[in-house]
């Protein structure tokens, strides 16, 4: 990335720019529409019901649309690190041009956050270590055109001998995300975010006995 910023942090900070802005269309409108609901006129009150459909229709259709919009770029940028991590230079263009891979990666991404979710609810440790077991099926899905669930299974099964490197690993890069976006978000968008996805890259390259090289 200090090498070549331009061409390979921009990139997949564009990328993931144009991923969130769906989720926060959806995001804000669900602001604004219970921000009308609240504000009753006088002696008129809100049907707690209604509202809470409302709101919590509004917040599943947020996630939804977040689900589908980060799986379409994570195709793209998925490929756009591996090409990065063997020396290659890819096109701007990289990033949004995993449209054939979109089915299988909408089905591992939200397996995967369901894995990490129930792992979170026990403690914040099995889903760290589940997030970093699990950091290299998008690159099983692009680079092997494995299915969901095969690369979610190559994923775990590749880290079995490396599973307190795993672990530290998703603690490392959760670290990151926070520093970045107490950065005013900038600094994940631009810095830690495609770090992140470039680092998994390698990951994935290393325990497939690839060795990762940067571009002449």
């Amino acid at each position: 990335m200090t090498k070549d910023f331009a061409g390979v942090a921009l990139p997949l900070a564009v990328a993931n720019f144009v991923a969130a802005l769906p989720y926060a269309v959806v995001t804000g409108a669900r602001v604004a529409v219970i921000g009308v609901m609240t504000t009753a006129r006088p002696g008129t009150s809100v049907d707690p019901v209604m509202f809470g459909l409302v709101s919590n229709g509004l917040g599943v259709l947020a996630g939804l649309v977040l689900l589908i919009s980060l799986a379409y770029v994570l195709s793209g940028t998925s490929q756009f690190a591996l090409r990065v991590a063997r020396g290659e230079r890819p096109e701007f263009g990289t990033v949004f041009s995993g449209g054939r891979f979109f089915a299988p990666m909408l089905g591992a991404t939200f397996l995967t956050g369901l894995a990490v979710g129930v792992g979170s609810m026990f403690c914040l440790v099995p889903g760290l270590l589940i997030s970093g077991c699990l950091a290299s099926y998008s690159s099983y899905i692009v680079d092997k055109g494995m299915g969901p669930v095969a690369a979610l299974s190559a994923s775990w099964q590749a880290t079995a001998p490396y599973r307190v490197n795993a672990l530290i690993y998703a603690i490392l890069a959760m670290l990151a995300g926070i520093a970045g976006s107490l950065a005013c978000c900038v600094g994940a968008l631009l810095v830690s975010t495609p770090m992140i996805i470039i680092s998994h890259a390698y990951i994935y390259m290393k325990l497939n006995g690839e060795q990762p090289r940067l571009a002449a």
